[in-house]
């Protein structure tokens, strides 16, 4: 029986390290919020970085025993500057409702499904491809609920964005 690929190693440690990003990211934007008390967008992102956690814990189940490269901050081969699933923090605002966390979160799922389909398509050993089209569609059935909880949200209004306290900019 032959051991893994140096594909598939390639691929789980990305995959590790995108989950952990978005992890941290979700927890970064929860904190910032919370302290703007916004405990509503905090909350929801609170449980976006539990659910990274949760894709985390199942990828390094499936790595684990398994010498993973590690790699440098520059070594991944993200399709942007940052891992898929870590959403911006300039998308974020102190005052933003549930419906644009989740609408931020909704595209930050499909960024992830499409990393994942792209790696599936262009994998050369089967586990990698099969694995890759595995998260792939864990991603899309995340978009697919979220998109789902979207639609009994009410649009956003951009009176509710305007900043009652907006920062003092002398001449």
């Amino acid at each position: 029986m032959n051991g893994p690929t140096p594909e598939l190693l390639h691929f789980l440690a990305h995959a590790c390290e995108l989950e952990e990003e978005a992890h941290d990211r979700y927890t970064e934007l929860a904190d910032a919020l919370d302290a703007h008390n916004n405990t509503e967008v905090a909350g929801f992102f609170r449980a976006m970085a539990e659910e990274s956690s949760r894709h985390l814990a199942e990828v390094s189940l499936i790595a684990a025993g398994l010498e993973l490269p590690t790699l440098k901050a520059w070594e991944y081969d993200w399709p942007g500057t940052e891992a898929p699933e870590s959403a911006s923090h300039e998308a974020a605002h102190y005052r933003m409702t549930v419906r644009e966390a989740m609408e931020l979160a909704l595209a930050q799922e499909r960024s992830a499904g499409a990393f994942y389909r792209a790696r599936s398509e262009q994998a050369k050993d089967e586990e990698t491809r099969r694995l890759a089209a595995e998260f792939a569609d864990e991603e899309a059935e995340h978009a697919e609920r979220l998109a789902l909880r979207l639609q009994d949200l009410p649009l956003v209004s951009e009176v509710e964005r305007e900043d009652d306290d907006p920062p003092h900019m002398p001449e």
